[in-house]
């Protein structure tokens, strides 16, 4: 038996963010029953490195992001809106 999922996508902007994301993730579902595609981390230390210095100023018109796929079981879908609500970071346009 296959249990069904629901995929969806996030916009990581910071460490702190996805900690606190994959804190939620646990928190919700259960360690072990969720995942994000891709190594966010990654993505993240390497935006540091690049744009530390713009980041720092806070005062740029472009937030760079990493982009990847949250998947969690189907029961949890509401998880997305969550996520949404308490993480998205309003600096991030929509068209980015």
């Amino acid at each position: 038996m296959q249990i069904m999922t629901h995929e969806f996508k996030f916009k990581f902007s910071t460490r702190e963010q996805f900690y606190g994301i994959v804190r939620l993730l646990n928190a919700e579902c259960g360690k072990g029953n969720w995942t994000i595609k891709g190594k966010v981390l990654k993505g993240l230390k390497r935006i540091e490195t690049t744009w530390g210095w713009a980041q720092a100023a806070h005062s740029t018109a472009y937030t760079p992001y990493v982009e990847k796929t949250v998947v969690v079981p189907e029961k949890y879908k509401h998880v997305e809106s969550m996520l949404l609500f308490i993480y998205k970071d309003e600096r991030i346009k929509a068209n980015d």
